[in-house]
């Protein structure tokens, strides 16, 4: 019986190591050769507003400088008026350029001395986050856009099956109008999967979303996804808006 309890464990234990693996070796590969983004999410204390994006701009012109491609996206409905600063490289060698001048920076050191001593927001959380498709630059996001946003956690093990489901519905997405990114998570969202749907404007979304109702190839594609297996789940869900661009 013993004997039985420890291969059982063994299984199990190597079953568990897989997967941590699998899920690695995604991260670094993409990691290596995909758009890479980091985002900072702030919300600006009462009455702030306008001084934090007074900051966040001064940091985008130091960013930029520095080789990041930056945008501020300003969260609605299904958030808490929440800000993202965000920025996006090509790769991880770039990613690795920006961060070493950052360290180096004099000016960078002074304007975070100059916002810590007068904070116009407060951070709510940090994390980044790989785009699957290799194919995409972080100049692939130049302009303003609107967002549709899902983020989803996956099981252990799941995500490449995960992602098999996103890549289908992806077509279909795009057939009705929008363009979608799907994002990896790294440090500070681990397991999670970012689904972001853009569009041009809100008129846009609206189009798109209305292509997606009762007898469309969506809704056949939704019913056939709630007969399989739960792989994941929905944590947040919400829009938001390029802004300053």
């Amino acid at each position: 019986m013993d004997k039985i309890i420890y291969l059982i464990n063994k299984e199990n234990f190597m079953k568990i190591l897989r997967n941590i693996l699998i899920t690695t070796i995604m991260s670094f590969t993409a990691f290596t050769y995909s758009d890479i983004a980091e985002v900072y999410q702030w919300k600006a204390f009462p009455g702030k507003n306008a001084e934090m994006m007074q900051s966040m701009a001064k940091a985008a012109a130091i960013h930029t400088k520095q080789g990041a491609h930056v945008s501020i996206d300003a969260h609605n409905v299904g958030s808490t008026q929440l800000v993202n600063y965000l920025l996006r490289w090509d790769d991880g060698a770039s990613y690795a350029a920006t961060k070493d001048a950052q360290t180096n920076s004099e000016e960078w050191v002074e304007f975070w001395a100059e916002s810590s001593a007068n904070p116009s927001g407060e951070m709510m959380a940090s994390f980044q986050g790989v785009n699957i498709d290799p194919t995409v630059m972080a100049s692939d996001f130049e302009g303003s856009y609107v967002y549709s946003v899902g983020i989803w956690k996956v099981q252990p093990g799941k995500a490449l099956d995960l992602i098999q489901r996103f890549q289908t519905a992806e077509k279909i997405l795009e057939e009705a109008g929008a363009r979608v990114e799907i994002y990896q998570g790294g440090w500070g969202s681990i397991d999670e999967f970012h689904y972001v749907l853009m569009y041009e404007n809100w008129a846009s979304l609206n189009e798109s979303f209305l292509k997606m109702g009762p007898g469309s190839d969506w809704s056949e594609y939704m019913a056939e996804s709630a007969q399989q297996d739960i792989i994941a789940t929905q944590t947040a869900y919400f829009t938001a808006q390029t802004i300053g661009q």
